[in-house]
């Protein structure tokens, strides 16, 4: 485990993967950003807020101030600035006239519409959310909102903590040591390991997050885990555009572009390397412009 087992530089048969890698492997793991440390507000603010709703246009990091904004939008000011944050979410809920208006009004209507009703009805928090919405240069939906604050209810039980609420779903599953050591053990009595066994059941539990938003809810704080020699290789990772494209574009002829396949190809060639981290290379290559023609 950790930054030892590491190469420097990597031989896929795909000059593109190889360069990424060597371009931005090194300082996703030495510098802080990606990885997300094992602590309540860390898997709140970072996994819980500023993933799990992070996609169709809408940088939910950089909402919630866990990253720096990538645009320039005068007057901004994000989430954790505000005091804002899954309690104060899961709070806004469970008033009656803003949880209705998001599940049956919301229908052809701009978004200037539920922020007018979080600002009326949602007292100081509701117009904390409502202004950072209004200001936020990046696309916005009702379904953004609605996932924010239905979400965060959901941890209510948890006491609003994202990290209790994944301690209590592996003492579920049976897990018996929390982190999981390792995430790629079989649950018992299943043929589903820990981690996609958490995956699933982050698909059950919150409104938004599918195929592609559940590992990433996971993945850097596994990523964190593995860095820190906490646990083992684990196979989450981000499914998202980017990684497809870049696959389609460079790889095709011999990485397979879906998930449990680009799995096994990555492991069969680093098994002491989670794929996560060249999925993020990825990510950071196509994002920063360093690969052609591939959005």
């Amino acid at each position: 485990m950790g930054d030892t087992l590491v190469p420097e530089t990597i031989a896929t048969g795909c000059a593109e993967l190889d360069r990424a890698w060597s371009k931005y492997a090194s300082a996703i793991l030495d510098r802080p950003g990606v990885m997300i440390p094992d602590t309540e507000e860390d898997l709140n603010c970072h996994a819980f807020l500023g993933h799990s709703i992070d996609m169709q246009g809408f940088r939910a990091a950089e909402f919630v101030g866990v990253d720096d904004l990538t645009r320039s939008a005068p007057g901004f000011v994000p989430l954790r600035q505000r005091g804002v944050g899954v309690a104060e979410l899961g709070g806004l809920w469970d008033i009656p006239a803003l949880r209705d208006h998001l599940l049956t009004g919301t229908a052809g209507t701009p978004v200037a519409s539920t922020l007018e009703v979080l600002a009326r009805e949602g007292g100081q928090v509701g117009a904390e959310l409502a202004e950072a919405y209004q200001r936020f240069p990046y696309r916005k939906t009702h379904g953004g909102i609605r996932a924010y604050l239905q979400n965060s209810s959901a941890l209510e039980p948890c006491g609003y903590s994202f990290r209790a609420w994944l301690e209590a779903e592996c003492d579920e599953l049976g897990v018996p040591e929390f982190p999981p050591p390792d995430f790629r053990a079989p649950v018992a009595g299943s043929s589903q390991t820990i981690e996609w066994s958490l995956v699933r059941r982050l698909e059950q539990t919150f409104y938004m997050v599918g195929p592609t938003m559940a590992p990433y809810m996971i993945c850097d704080w596994q990523l964190w885990l593995w860095h820190q020699g906490r646990t083992g290789v684990f196979e989450a990772f981000k499914p998202d555009e980017f990684h497809v494209q870049f696959i389609d574009r460079y790889g095709s002829e011999h990485i397979p572009v879906d998930l449990g396949g680009f799995v096994e190809w990555w492991l069969r060639l680093y098994p002491e390397v989670p794929p996560r981290l060249i999925n993020e290379c990825i990510w950071l290559a196509v994002e920063r412009g360093d690969v052609a023609d591939v959005t």
